[in-house]
Formats: structure tokens, sequence, C-alpha cells
């Protein structure tokens, strides 16, 4: 099942997020990507965003515009150009990244609350800027910080589109 194309980065960094439960104010659910055929699991919005900043740091796109500058290794990041819960078996190279699932197969994921495909297209000023689609309503707005990112995903909690009026393509 393996796509050797010519997939451009920014393409093959959407991710697609499935929100299988909210409760206490939190998701919980799974990540898909196209560089492997297991999802990422997250308990929380928390890990959610730090799993999703792994990926990005891992494929290298788009780029932090801002680095955090430390004389210990970071906890959580990347190890020897590994993506956390990758194994070392999946990775041809170091450095190449192999598009191992196509796009039809992404598409097949479903969360049992919500799903969104999200295409972080910029990582400045310590934040995500992008687009989000609300994949049940196929709603795609901008937004300009990953905590509006996350009020975008909250507010499918209680099926409010308002805050998903107005910015669809």
């Amino acid at each position: 099942m393996e796509e050797r194309s010519h997939v451009s980065l920014a393409v093959s960094s959407i991710v697609r997020i499935c929100c299988d439960k909210h409760g206490d104010g939190d998701w919980s659910g799974r990540v898909y990507t196209r560089y492997r055929e297991t999802p990422i699991h997250f308990q929380n919005t928390g890990q959610l965003l730090d799993r999703l900043d792994r990926f990005y740091n891992w494929l290298g796109y788009p780029q932090e515009s801002v680095v955090n500058r430390s004389f210990e290794k970071a906890p959580g990041r990347e190890r020897n150009g590994e993506m956390a819960g990758v194994k070392r078996s999946q990775i041809r190279q170091k450095g190449e990244k192999v598009i191992v699932v196509n796009e039809e197969a992404m598409k097949k994921h479903q969360g049992d609350r919500a799903t969104f495909v999200v295409r972080i297209q910029y990582r400045q000023n310590a934040s995500w800027q992008g687009q989000v689609t609300w994949a049940e309503k196929d709603k795609t707005v901008p937004f300009r910080s990953a905590l509006e990112l996350l009020k975008l995903i909250d507010s499918t909690a209680v099926e409010s589109e308002d805050s998903w009026d107005g910015g669809d393509e």
C-alpha cells in the first residue's frame, strides 16, 4: 500500500482527527496521518496538541518560526529523527519520510462524535495557522492559533455551527 508519488509536504502533512469521546469539557480520540497505518491516540486536547506538534517537528513541515532553546534534551521531542510511536522499521533511511497510507484510506476513518481534517499551513508566533474542516458538516474555516482550533473543535460537542458559519469554502 506504499505510495511513492510526488506528493507535496503540504498535502501529506494533513491530519485527520477522529474525536470519539467528550467528557469534562475535553476530547479523546485518534489522529491519522499518511505516514503510519496505526492511529496516534490522545486522551485529552493537551495530548492532542503535543502529539500533533511532535508529528510536525518529525515531518519538518511546516517549520517552526520560534524554536525553544535548551541545554537539556526536551522531553517528548523527536529522538534521532524518530516520531513518537513510529517504529524504526517504518523509517527507511534516516530522514526519509515514506507515505504508507493513501488519501482514500485516510477518508475512511471517522470519529464516534466528530471528525476534523486539519491543514496546518504555518507555525508562526509560537502557534499554528491553517484550516480545519468539520467532515460531517463539510464546513471549512481558517484558524489563527492552536487555541482557536481547539475552540472550533470544542464547539462541535454541542453541535454549535455558529463558529463555523461564514468560513465555508
